[in-house]
C-alpha cells in the first residue's frame, strides 16, 4: 500500500474526475477534508500540493481550496516541456505533422461534413489578410485554426481533446524562418487542401497536405529545420 497522502490524492482525484466537487466550485477546507477521510491535516495539505500541480486544484490563500476548471494549457506546457528537454528539431516536428495531417485530412474528406469544413475558408482568408497587413499575430494565429479546422471538421470531441494540447508544437513549427517575410507564409499553398476537402476526395486531400509541406524542402527551411525545437521559443514570443 502507497503512503497515506498517495491514498488521499487518488480519492479526491476520483472525486473531482465524477465531478462529486464541480470545476470552480469550493471544496471543503483541509480541517474538514482530513475529519471526513479520517487523516491529519498534514496528510491532506501534501495530498492537495499533489494535485494542484496536476492542475486539478487551486488553493488560494486566505480564500480557500477550488477545483480547477479544466485547461488545455497544463498538458500543453507538460508536452513542450518535454520536447524541449529532447534533441527533437523542429524539421523532425514538421516531418510528424506531414504524417498526422495527410492522413486527418484524408479522412475529413471521406467524412466530408459541409458545416463543419465552413470555417476553414474564413480562417484562410482571415491569415491572408493577415499577412499581406504584415499583421503577424493575426496571421500566426489564424494560420493555426486553420490547421486545427482540418482536425475539427471530423467531429471527433476525442480526438480534439487529444490533439489541440499540441498546438504549441503546430504553432512553433508554422513559424516561418523569416516570421516577417510575407513571402514565407505561403499565400496561396492552402487553397488545393481546401479544394479537396470540399471535394470530398480523401487521396486529392492527402497529396495536398503533403504538396503544401514540401516548402519545408527550400533551402531557407532546410537550415531551419536543423533547429532544435527548445531554441524557437524567442521567435514565437516576438508573435504574440
Amino acid at each position: 500500500m502507497g503512503r497515506l497522502s498517495d491514498q488521499v490524492v487518488a480519492q479526491l482525484r476520483q472525486a473531482i474526475v465524477h465531478e462529486e466537487y464541480a470545476p470552480g466550485s469550493r471544496m471543503p477546507t483541509a480541517e474538514s477534508l482530513a475529519e471526513s477521510l479520517g487523516v491529519s491535516r498534514s496528510v491532506v495539505r501534501d495530498a492537495l500540493r499533489t494535485l494542484s500541480s496536476m492542475g486539478l486544484v487551486e488553493v488560494r490563500q486566505g480564500h480557500g481550496i477550488f477545483v480547477a476548471v479544466p485547461r488545455d494549457d497544463i498538458l500543453t506546457t507538460a508536452l513542450t516541456l518535454r520536447m524541449q528537454r529532447s534533441d527533437v528539431t523542429i524539421g523532425e516536428v514538421l516531418a510528424a505533422r506531414v504524417t498526422l495531417e495527410s492522413t486527418l485530412a484524408a479522412e475529413a474528406a471521406r467524412v466530408r461534413d459541409d458545416e463543419t469544413l465552413r470555417p476553414l475558408r474564413g480562417h484562410l482568408r482571415r491569415f491572408e489578410d493577415g499577412v499581406r497587413a504584415k499583421d503577424w499575430p493575426t496571421a500566426h494565429q489564424e494560420h493555426l485554426q486553420f490547421h486545427l479546422s482540418i482536425i475539427r471538421a471530423l467531429r471527433l470531441p476525442a480526438l480534439e481533446l487529444l490533439i489541440e494540447p499540441l498546438q504549441e508544437l503546430i504553432i512553433v513549427s508554422s513559424i516561418p524562418p523569416e516570421p516577417e517575410s510575407g513571402e514565407q507564409w505561403g499565400i496561396g499553398s492552402h487553397d488545393p487542401i481546401v479544394e479537396a476537402l470540399e471535394s470530398g476526395d480523401p487521396e486529392a486531400a492527402r497529396t495536398a497536405v503533403r504538396d503544401h509541406f514540401r516548402y519545408a524542402e527550400s533551402p531557407p527551411y532546410r537550415e531551419y529545420g536543423q533547429t532544435p525545437f527548445r531554441d524557437v521559443r524567442s521567435v514565437l514570443a516576438g508573435l504574440r
